[in-house]
């Protein structure tokens, strides 16, 4: 755990005023010469939307969260108004014909006519934050300030980031086109960001009750600090802006654990350890480089985790809520290489430059994405993935062999950030293909965070590749979690003791679960001992239907597995019901291979091997 500020003394005394800074260090920052690499694909996207309306926000389209639980909706619309703002910005800077002028006119007054920034599941409305969220906003009533006054979420924090920088970069050209454009945009940007970020304490993601913090914290500071960074003219009302910012990182870093790594999967280390790193550049640019904490020992763990978890190719571990193909920002992690002076990093940002003529919009991420702009294309380097890594706070193991099997064992809680129960839950990949996978998470809906979160089938242990006993399924919370038992360095074998990761029904008194793999094959030794006889059963799953024959399964992939012949299989299909599971692996049906004892065991010792055929 790192408590980074605090512990090296630094303040937010050495911020600049407004006039002195400089985005990314630099004297002179030039937005029509930065966008010139991608003048062509900003001005070919806006031209085709020049006789696109903006999106409509209607309100019952923001009640559908409440009345139906869909959240996908409303956020297509929201996001889509705001992509479509920057792109035609961007288009009239890097072009200044004014041909788009008066669409990013219109945008903005969209933006601006919101009655809340804040998305409809993070809508707390003026109740405490731990209240639930309702179906409209009460903005800016008569008897109360309302929520945007009170409270920032995810995307209130992001919009908010994205506008600075309009409002940053327009001055020339909506000036002359009328000036109370940009003014009312600057008393927006006090009223819905400064003001309840200065005057409240109450919002979750600050840490003020001393709570658990997850990818929020860094990521709404990433865009309070553009805001203040860009827009904030009061040099201490800016330095005390700085200051809170500083204590809210420093409660997030305490949490982290020390091995780096990032409890919520890679496909939200973007937001995570991305944002904090995010954070760290805005710092040093508010102050002239004077906050430099770039050589924090946590901090390069933290930002090398991403290289480490990489499968192949686009393929990422998946645990919890994380995507398969998370897609991380190579011109960041370039960045990072370079800042943290960690030449694997930076080799590793050089395998994973896709579209290099194309900068993505990160309006959520504003600051990375005016920096994406700048950061040159990493020309490529050799890169060779570590054998093996272990995260021992994690406790996830992940081994490579030379051959191209991938295997990665987790142990954890059931209490971690964007949890699922699946303590004990290990993949196994040949190259880019899967043999034993994690499904991943379907489409946030309102039940996705809710007490019916772990009736979701993607959620349960069920469906992940996890032991269960007698008929008693993991549950929720931190109680139920694993405990290290050995690591072998060279070998890459770790052994966990999961008897307290599974409820007390399930009456264990003890189970070990080891995984390795060595010379292309995988081992998995379940040692299992419970109090009385009881029933068994080893859980997998796995993409295409296999083949059975008595105790070998046989997978389409050109891989067998071999088990104890005690063990009955049978198996059944998933189906993904064509939402964002099955787009993202590609096709319509999983298998879900289980392994039950014949009879009913006291003490037994199960061995899979798995090997290409």
């Amino acid at each position: 755990m790192g408590i980074i500020f605090a512990k090296r003394g630094i303040t937010a005394d050495t911020v600049v005023p407004r006039a002195a800074f400089r985005p990314f260090g630099r004297d002179s920052f030039d937005i029509r010469e930065t966008l010139t690499p991608y003048r062509a694909q900003f001005i070919s996207r806006a031209e085709a939307m020049l006789d696109k309306p903006y999106p409509m926000l209607d309100a019952s389209v923001y009640m559908q969260y409440i009345r139906n639980g869909n959240r996908s909706n409303y956020e297509g619309l929201y996001f889509g108004r705001r992509n479509m703002l920057t792109t035609f910005a961007m288009a009239e800077l890097a072009e200044g014909k004014g041909r788009f002028t008066d669409k990013v006119i219109d945008g903005m007054w969209h933006i601006m006519e919101e009655s809340t920034w804040i998305l409809p599941a993070h809508n707390w409305s003026g109740k405490p934050v731990t209240g639930g969220v309702v179906s409209l906003p009460d903005t800016f009533s008569s008897e109360d300030e309302g929520d945007d006054m009170k409270h920032i979420d995810l995307f209130s924090a992001g919009t908010g980031g994205q506008m600075a920088w309009l409002w940053y970069l327009t001055e020339d050209l909506l000036d002359r086109e009328n000036p109370v454009i940009r003014r009312r945009l600057l008393s927006q940007l006090r009223q819905r960001i400064l003001h309840p970020f200065y005057t409240y304490d109450h919002d979750w993601w600050m840490g003020e009750k001393g709570n658990t913090l997850n990818n929020w914290t860094p990521w709404i500071v990433s865009n309070i600090l553009t805001v203040i960074a860009l827009c904030e003219d009061d040099t201490e009302q800016r330095r005390a802006g700085v200051a809170k910012c500083l204590t809210i990182l420093d409660r997030y870093t305490a949490g982290l654990p020390d091995d780096g790594g990032c409890d919520e999967g890679p496909g939200y280390w973007g937001v995570a350890g991305g944002s904090l790193f995010d954070c760290l550049e805005l710092l040093s640019d508010l102050s002239g480089g004077a906050i430099d904490v770039f050589d924090e020992p946590l901090v390069r763990r933290f930002c090398e985790y991403i290289m480490n978890v990489s499968i192949k190719g686009e393929l990422y571990i998946n645990f919890a809520d994380a995507s398969s193909r998370p897609n991380p920002d190579f011109r960041m992690i370039s960045r990072m290489g370079r800042r943290l002076s960690s030449p694997r990093l930076a080799a590793f940002a050089s395998t994973i430059v896709r579209s290099p003529d194309i900068c993505n919009l990160a309006d959520a991420q504003s600051y990375r994405f005016y920096a994406n702009l700048a950061e040159p294309i990493p020309e490529k380097q050799d890169y060779t993935p570590a054998h093996c890594t272990f995260f021992p706070d994690l406790q996830v193991a992940v081994t490579r062999d030379p051959g191209g099997m991938f295997l990665a064992l987790k142990g954890g809680s059931n209490g971690e950030s964007h949890n699922h129960n699946d303590v004990g839950q290990f993949i196994l990949f040949d190259g880019d293909t899967p043999i034993f996978l994690d499904a991943g998470v379907e489409q946030y809906c309102k039940d996705t965070f809710s007490e019916k979160r772990y009736t979701l089938w993607a959620m349960r242990g069920r469906y992940h590749n996890i032991a269960e006993f007698n008929g008693a399924e993991q549950k929720p919370g931190g109680n139920f979690r694993a405990e290290t038992v050995s690591y072998d360095e060279q070998s890459g074998k770790l052994t966990l003791e999961l008897k307290n990761a599974h409820p007390a029904e399930a009456d264990i008194a003890s189970y070990k679960r080891s995984a390795m793999l060595e010379n292309g094959v995988v081992t998995v030794v379940d040692d299992i001992c419970l109090n009385a006889p009881g029933q068994v059963e080893l859980r997998y799953l796995t993409p295409d239907e296999p083949t059975i024959t008595g105790s070998m399964v046989t997978f389409r992939s050109g891989h067998k597995a071999v088990f104890d012949d005690s063990l009955a299989v049978t198996v059944d299909a998933v189906d993904l019901g064509g939402g964002k599971i099955a787009r993202e692996w590609r096709r319509e049906t999983m298998y879900r291979i289980t392994l039950s004892a014949k009879k009913p065991v006291k003490d037994a010792v199960y061995t899979m091997t798995v090997s290409r055929a």
